[in-house]
């Protein structure tokens, strides 16, 4: 189990926690391996580790012993820039809670997550890592049309002092059409691209749940953890969200699961139970 060539590798992992002055185990022993491609769903009733579980891979919380190691690298061991870059560039969460930024519109929320690095994503470069022409390629007119629609707070490369760097200017001005080109087909896969122009205030429930799960997916990540990712969704949107989920494993991307929700369970390969900490394959 303690091989690094998988995608996820969840070794001997065990998370306890204190209660009433006795310490009990969330995780216990969990053993898991997951490569690009599989689509790993968890179910349990509430209280029985399952979260706890997926914070770990996302580094959130660390193991009291065993390992985590995603793309070879062991979790605990990052700092907390190395944490930072890790979930950005290669996990996507879907949140059970709804954390999307109010004073910024569903588009701004989507292309977020690919403007905390400089250095560009994969769907904004050709096949030889070249930024794309289609990204370099605006007029004054259209840079200046997309900046006024993408207010300043969604592009923090700046120095120390503040002041965007040269490198940040050429990428906003280079990447920007790029950027809200995949947000723009990540909500029309979801059934929400009219929604664009939209603030969280204004949405539902289950509208935010699909703009949050667009925001995990806009930087293209290797490992999707998605913590209960229908919560708000009536059939329809389930149906909706569980084929893109499904697509994108089959693209070969990881997916790792939490849900109660039967319906669900239908698109997983592989589906685990959580029991008292304990992690085995149903």
């Amino acid at each position: 189990m303690a091989s690094t060539s998988h995608l996820l590798v969840l070794c001997e992992v065990t998370r306890q926690f204190i209660r009433r002055g006795k310490p009990f185990s969330a995780v216990d022993h969990a053993n898991l391996i997951v490569d690009g491609g599989e689509f790993i769903a968890v179910v349990g009733r509430s209280g029985n580790g399952k979260s706890t579980l997926i914070n770990m891979v996302a580094g959130l919380i660390r193991p009291t012993s065993g390992s985590v190691t995603v793309d070879d690298r062991n979790v605990a061991a990052l700092s907390d820039n190395e944490l930072s870059r890790l979930r950005n560039r290669t996990l996507g969460f879907v949140t059970q809670g709804h954390t999307l930024l109010g004073n910024l519109t569903v588009l701004d929320n989507v292309i977020l997550p690919a403007t905390m690095f400089p250095d560009p994503l994969p769907f904004a470069c050709d096949d030889e890592g070249e930024i794309s022409e289609e990204g370099q390629s605006l007029s004054d007119d259209e840079a200046s049309a997309a900046d006024s629609s993408l207010p300043d707070t969604i592009v923090p490369f700046a120095d120390d002092s503040g002041a965007k760097s040269a490198d940040a200017q050429n990428i906003q001005a280079g990447q920007r059409s790029a950027l809200i080109s995949r947000a723009q087909d990540l909500l029309n896969q979801l059934g929400i691209a009219d929604l664009a122009d939209s603030y969280p205030r204004e949405l539902s429930g289950g509208e935010m749940r699909r703009v949050s799960i667009a925001r995990a997916l806009m930087n293209q990540p290797k490992l999707l953890i998605a913590d209960e990712p229908t919560g708000d969704l009536d059939q329809e949107s389930t149906d909706i969200v569980m084929r893109l989920l499904r697509a994108q494993a089959d693209n070969g991307m990881a997916i790792l699961m939490v849900t109660h929700d039967p319906d669900a369970l239908a698109w997983a390969d592989t589906v685990y139970r959580m029991d008292a900490g304990v992690l085995s394959k149903v």
